[in-house]
């Protein structure tokens, strides 16, 4: 009796893990992880918040950077209209008015004041309610550029910091069969010898 041999294929299909760094600067942890994931083989999509964050990152070539915005100060409509109004036009104003009056002592120390005042509006108004905010602007804004990956192939999804959460999550939801996590996991990848 003659029993036919069929051949199983013993490769499997390279792994593919999407990060998702959206703090302002990826943090080291997050980048060392991101390198010992493309070391193993693992296909690794790193997803920044701008363009300004992937200046100085030494990652392997098979490492593929995406950005959602180019410089979130231009980008986001909120962040150019603070400015404007907190920072650029009190300081226009004052400007225009040394310019129209021999007045130069009171007007420069008007402006510092109001440079003093410009930041202290920002930094304990605006900043703290913006911080809130802003994890649902990268929702808004990143759920495009994070789909164009084409997120079907991934195995993972990994949220690395705290603003990346909320879009991790939305992306969890439209593709059910790729796991999202907020943990660093290297151990389905990376063997420990």
């Amino acid at each position: 009796m003659s029993v036919a041999s069929r051949s199983v294929s013993t490769t499997t299909p390279r792994s593919r893990v999407v990060v998702l760094a959206l703090s302002y600067r990826p943090q080291k942890r997050v980048l060392h992880y991101v390198a010992e994931l493309a070391a193993a083989g693992v296909d690794v999509d790193l997803v920044l918040a701008e363009t300004r964050s992937t200046e100085n990152l030494s990652l392997d070539p098979p490492v593929r950077v995406s950005t959602i915005f180019r410089a979130e100060l231009r980008d986001v409509a909120v962040r150019r209209y603070e400015r404007a109004l907190v920072l650029q036009l009190p300081a226009k104003v004052i400007g225009k008015a040394r310019s129209m009056t021999s007045l130069h002592r009171t007007l420069d120390i008007a402006a510092r004041a109001q440079r003093r005042l410009s930041r202290g509006v920002h930094r304990k108004l605006f900043w703290p309610a913006f911080r809130a905010v802003r994890p649902w602007i990268l929702v808004r804004y990143g759920r495009g550029p994070v789909e164009a990956l084409d997120l079907a192939g991934a195995d993972r999804i990994v949220a690395a910091d705290t603003p990346a959460i909320p879009l991790a999550w939305r992306l969890a939801r439209r593709y059910p069969g790729i796991r999202a996590t907020t943990a660093l996991d290297r151990q389905p990848y990376v063997s420990s010898d």
